[in-house]
């Protein structure tokens, strides 16, 4: 396979997106995503050898821009874990909302490439969720979320959750308004993952 960079590639990673998430992984074809891109069908065998390493390649580089975007909120030592865990929220949901071709298809296809175990996103995405388990075990060694929180199952929880919201708002974006999925997203976990105030407040 030779690898070239440049507009071309983008155009048909952009075209296998929109054709992933309309007509799923199986259905998808080759010629269609030349076809959509605008370029020869040959053409994109130049980039990429086949449909699996065209899904590779957008998956790694997905999972790889949300790892950079949490692993930059993580570091911050000014922030404190509720922020970081808002803005973990927002970085999830910001990658989406101007691409809902991009939710489907990662809402769609993941499932089987994690059965997979293979394709370099498996580590951006193993990194990605240990993060998520550091920023909460950092908040409960704070005292700013409850001890009793696993933060492996609750950072899945959140993930998951936010997955399958995702899911509906690009089918039904009218019935799923992406402000609200945010808004509740973080009302329902916070209301479980934060310490009361009164549980906190000084004792007279």
């Amino acid at each position: 396979m030779r690898r070239k960079s440049g507009d071309k590639e983008k155009r048909i990673a952009d075209a296998a997106i929109r054709v992933f998430g309309r007509d799923g992984y199986h259905g998808a074809k080759i010629t269609r995503i030349a076809e959509e891109a605008g370029v020869a069908t040959g053409s994109v065998y130049l980039y990429f050898r086949n449909k699996q390493s065209i899904l590779q390649y957008l998956f790694a580089k997905l999972w790889k821009e949300l790892h950079v975007g949490f692993a930059y909120v993580a570091q911050q030592a000014d922030l404190d874990p509720r922020t970081k865990v808002e803005l973990i929220i927002d970085g999830i949901l910001d990658q989406f909302e101007k691409n809902p071709s991009l939710a489907l298809l990662f809402v769609n296809e993941q499932t089987q490439l994690l059965r997979d175990g293979t394709g370099e996103f498996m580590q951006y995405y193993v990194d990605f969720l240990q993060l998520g388990e550091r920023v909460v075990r950092d908040g409960i060694r704070k005292g700013v979320f409850r001890p009793d929180v696993d933060p492996r199952i609750f950072t899945n929880l959140v993930f998951g959750a936010t997955r399958q919201l995702l899911h509906q708002w690009a089918r039904a974006p009218r019935q799923f308004p992406l402000d609200t999925v945010r808004r509740e997203i973080k009302a329902v976990f916070f209301g479980g993952l934060l310490i009361p105030l009164s549980s906190t407040a000084p004792r007279a």
